[in-house]
């Protein structure tokens, strides 16, 4: 009988310490270990007779100059700039990108990560359709992942994003700080991790002021989703002065629709959301909105994802407030 191969889940095991660890060891990186852990995992391997697999070992090594990224949806504003801003920085790094649409399904998302992992690609560039990420396939076959607009501080999986409870804050207290006083909030989807954040942000500005949200609703990060909860604003017993959206495309969905129904905007209803799309300044009434820099987010992924120097485990970008008329502003 053949003697089952020692895996590194065994070697894991035997240390007292994570798949990943022993990954990191054995391929010279990309995270740093430190000295007590890297001997126990050595002494592991030894007692274990443990030979790493020759295909993460290419995975690891020789690399292919291509990466992937997996993206919630590319009909998002927001992420389809991120994507094409991804695709710029890894050229410059000379890589070619290869994008996954998940659709907001996790187990298409979770087919891309298998597959990116057999095509051998240098890295994978990951935003999750949900707070349950696919991406135990690539970490068993060492692949450096980056996880974008998730922030994951507790793992050993780098991330990069920004503080989305400061991003909604600032886009409420903005519209506080035109004397509105009642106020509805558009978040996303419960499933959606930075959906519960700039919930969270826009309620801190509110009790700031000891105010409370009229009206909250949860709806798709896209223009349909924005008209959709305009129609159950609409049905509201008293209008809302002001609403923020969780996202730009929300914001102009919701927009759109308020003004095809007669209302206007700000002059009857204020609106200010995240994300800083280049479609936010083209709408009419321009968005005000908190911008998350597409480009800045991406070279910072990039960057965490090929160069080893990079330790910390989470980078966040700083956000800017663009000033647009939807909020009553009148730039």
């Amino acid at each position: 009988m053949t003697a089952k191969r020692v895996s590194r889940e065994d070697v894991a095991r035997l240390a007292g310490t994570s798949v990943a660890v022993v990954s990191y060891v054995v391929n010279g990186g990309p995270r740093n270990v430190s000295p007590e852990r890297r001997a126990r995992v050595l002494a592991a391997i030894e007692e274990l007779g443990y030979v790493p697999n020759p295909i993460a070992r290419s995975l690891a090594g020789s690399g292919t100059g291509t990466a992937g990224m997996i993206v919630p949806n590319l009909d998002n504003s927001f992420f389809a700039e991120l994507a094409l801003a991804v695709e710029e920085a890894a050229l410059q790094s000379g890589r070619l990108v290869f994008v996954g649409n998940s659709a907001e399904n996790r187990e298409r998302e979770t087919a891309y990560v298998q597959s990116f992992v057999r095509h051998r690609v240098d890295g994978m560039i990951f935003i999750g359709v949900s707070k349950q990420m696919s991406l135990q396939f690539a970490v068993d076959a060492d692949i450096p992942v980056v996880v974008v607009d998730r922030p994951n501080p507790h793992s050993l999986i780098r991330s990069v994003s920004i503080d989305h409870v400061e991003a909604a804050d600032a886009a409420t207290s903005h519209l506080l700080s035109h004397g509105y006083d009642t106020f509805a909030c558009v978040t996303g989807m419960e499933s959606t991790f930075v959906s519960d954040e700039r919930l969270e942000g826009f309620s801190t500005a509110l009790r700031r002021v000891n105010l409370e949200a009229n009206v909250i609703l949860r709806a798709a990060y896209s223009f349909a989703g924005g008209v959709e909860a305009w129609e159950s604003l609409r049905k509201q017993d008293a209008m809302p002065r002001a609403v923020f959206c969780a996202s730009d495309d929300q914001a102009r969905g919701l927009v759109s629709a308020a003004i095809a129904d007669g209302v206007f905007v700000p002059e009857q209803l204020a609106v200010a959301s995240i994300d800083g799309t280049k479609q936010a300044a083209t709408l009419r009434p321009s968005l005000t909105t908190v911008r998350q820099p597409s480009s800045v987010l991406a070279r910072a992924a990039v960057r965490r994802l090929f160069d080893d120097s990079q330790t910390e485990l989470h980078w966040e970008i700083p956000t800017e407030l663009i000033i647009g008329r939807s909020c009553g502003c009148r730039p």
